[in-house]
């Protein structure tokens, strides 16, 4: 690059910072402020965060937050294995169930899964369920009936 091009460069952006500008065509342009958020709606989403911020703490998950499109809320949270929800077993005890559920793909297509829940009773919260589906092809890192987990079934 030349010092010609250099030049020409830092003279155009020193002209486009310099320029003057009418203020009121972008105050004309902007939109309309949002509306206020009521004192209500700042107290639930308070309590929302405050609720998910135990739940984290009480199961030591730093940083998770509830995704509602994974089925998640405050007080039931997905793990991705049969494998981390054992171990959360351990650390936490708990009850343990099991329900056929339909699930469904975002294609539209179907199929029955085994859900494993393990509920556990939050101190300041109450039960809080974490969940995941069996997954059989997972079953060589933990077999059926050599995870603690599932040997607590009670329904």
């Amino acid at each position: 690059m030349t010092n010609a091009v250099q030049a020409a460069i830092v003279a155009a952006g020193t002209a486009v910072v310099l320029a003057p500008i009418n203020p009121q065509a972008l105050r004309d342009s902007e939109p309309a402020p949002a509306p206020a958020p009521t004192f209500t709606a700042v107290l639930l989403a308070h309590a929302e965060a405050t609720l998910a911020a135990r739940v984290r703490t009480a199961l030591g998950m730093p940083g998770w937050q509830p995704r509602a499109d994974l089925g998640e809320t405050e007080t039931r949270i997905l793990v991705w294995s049969q494998l981390e929800l054992d171990d959360f077993y351990l650390r936490t005890g708990g009850t343990v169930t099991t329900q056929m559920v339909e699930r469904a793909a975002s294609d539209g297509t179907t199929w029955t899964a085994e859900e494993i829940t393990l509920t556990v009773a939050v101190p300041g919260v109450g039960p809080v369920q974490v969940f995941t589906d069996w997954e059989e092809s997972l079953a060589k890192f933990g077999a059926r009936n050599e995870l603690p987990l599932m040997r607590a079934i009670t329904a």
